[in-house]
C-alpha cells in the first residue's frame, strides 16, 4: 500500500512509490528505488523529510514456486526444439502452454530478475536463451503499458526467435573457436530459417513471424538478415533485441564467460547505441537497474560489497556499501566490480 511517511520511520524493504526530483525538475531518485541506509541518508540530506512510498506487504510465496515455473517451460521449449531438429512441425499447441504460463506468472518482478540473474548455464544454452529472452521481454512490455494482447505477441515472439537455429549444426552453435567467415554467414540464417519454418503455420500471428524474421536487425542498418534501419523494423522486434542482447551478454557460453550485468548495462552505452532502440534500452535499464539494489558483489581487489544505489544515468557505476561507508565507483577508478555473489 502507498503511504505518506517520514523518511526516519522508512525500513528497508520500502519502495519510492513517487520520483524524487531536484529543484530544476531533473529526477533524482526514481519511482520504484528501494529504501535502504544510503538512500535514507541522501533524503535527508537533500532536504527531503518525508516521501510517498510503497510499503510491501510480506505474501507467502511458496518456496522454489517459480522455479519450478521455470524449470517446466524450459523443459517443454527443449522438447519443442529437439522436435524440429528432427525435422517435426512445430507444436503450436505447445508454444500457446509455454506464452500463457509466462505471461501469467504470478511472482513478484524483483524475483522473476534475481531468478534470470543467476541462470547462466552453458549447457543448453538456447534452450535457457529462448525462454529467459521471453521474460525479459515480458517485463519490458509491461514497462511500456502495452496492452495484455501485445504482452503475449511478445511473449511468444520472443519464445520463438531463434527457432531457426534448430536449422544450424551442433557443432556451428557451440564451437569454442572463432568463426570462420563462412560459418558466421550461416549462423546468421537462423532468422531467415526461423521464418521460413514458421511462416505457413496459421497458429502463429505474422507479428510473430516478423519478429523472428527482424531480431538482428540494427537501427543502423548494420543488422541481418535485410540490413532494414530504424523506421522499417518491427517495434516489437525491437524489444526482444534488447532482451535477446542483454541475455546473451549476461550468461555463460561455451566460448566465453558471462558479463556481470553492471558491465552488460555499460555495453549497452559503449557499442548498441546507434544499434538498438535506446527509448527501449533506457527502459529496459532504468527498471532492471533497481532491482541489483541490496545485491551482494565481488571486486576487482577481492573484497565483498552491496550495492546500495544504481544511479539511473550512469547505472554501470552504482554506489556500494563497504565496510561501513558508501562508495561512489564512478569515483573509485581502480575498483570496478568482477561477480555477483
Amino acid at each position: 500500500m502507498e503511504v505518506k511517511e517520514n523518511i526516519l520511520n522508512c525500513t528497508e524493504g520500502d519502495v519510492l512509490a513517487e520520483d524524487i526530483l531536484s529543484p530544476y525538475g531533473a529526477v533524482l531518485l526514481p519511482r520504484g528505488t528501494f529504501i535502504n541506509d544510503y538512500i535514507m541518508q541522501k533524503l535527508m540530506e537533500l532536504g527531503i523529510e518525508e516521501a510517498l512510498i510503497f510499503r510491501m506487504e510480506h505474501k507467502a510465496i511458496s518456496k522454489g514456486l517459480f522455479e519450478k515455473s521455470y524449470a517446466s517451460n524450459m523443459y517443454k521449449t527443449k522438447r519443442l526444439m529437439q522436435a524440429l531438429i528432427k525435422g517435426e512441425k512445430l507444436d503450436s499447441t505447445a508454444v500457446e502452454e509455454i506464452t500463457t504460463a509466462i505471461v501469467s506468472t504470478k511472482e513478484e518482478t524483483e524475483q522473476i530478475i534475481k531468478f534470470l540473474m543467476r541462470v547462466q548455464e552453458v549447457d543448453d544454452y538456447t534452450y535457457y536463451h529462448s525462454v529467459n529472452v521471453s521474460y525479459y521481454s515480458m517485463l519490458i512490455a509491461r514497462w511500456l503499458n502495452l496492452a495484455e494482447k501485445e504482452v503475449k505477441i511478445i511473449t511468444q515472439a520472443a519464445l520463438l526467435h531463434d527457432v531457426g537455429k534448430a536449422k544450424i549444426p551442433n557443432e556451428l552453435l557451440n564451437k569454442r573457436e572463432k568463426l570462420t567467415n563462412e560459418e558466421f554467414e550461416e549462423l546468421k540464417r537462423h532468422s531467415q530459417y526461423g521464418y521460413e519454418m514458421l511462416k505457413d503455420i496459421k497458429e502463429i500471428s505474422w507479428e510473430v513471424k516478423n519478429v523472428v524474421l527482424m531480431h538482428h536487425e540494427r537501427d543502423d542498418g548494420s543488422g541481418y538478415p535485410m540490413g532494414l534501419t530504424r523506421d522499417n523494423i518491427n517495434n516489437y522486434a525491437k524489444i526482444v533485441a534488447v532482451a535477446d542482447v542483454y541475455d546473451a551478454m549476461t550468461s555463460n557460453r561455451t566460448y566465453k564467460q558471462a558479463m556481470t550485468p553492471f558491465n552488460a548495462f555499460e555495453e549497452f552505452f559503449a557499442i548498441c547505441r546507434s544499434r538498438l532502440d535506446m527509448s527501449i534500452v533506457d527502459l529496459f535499464l532504468t527498471n532492471l537497474a533497481k532491482y541489483y539494489v541490496g545485491c551482494e558483489v565481488m571486486l576487482s581487489d577481492g573484497r565483498r560489497a552491496k550495492v546500495a544505489y544504481v544511479p539511473p544515468q550512469c547505472p554501470w557505476k552504482p554506489i556500494i556499501a563497504l565496510d561501513s561507508q558508501f562508495l561512489d565507483l564512478s569515483l573509485e577508478k581502480e575498483l570496478t566490480i568482477m561477480g555477483m555473489i
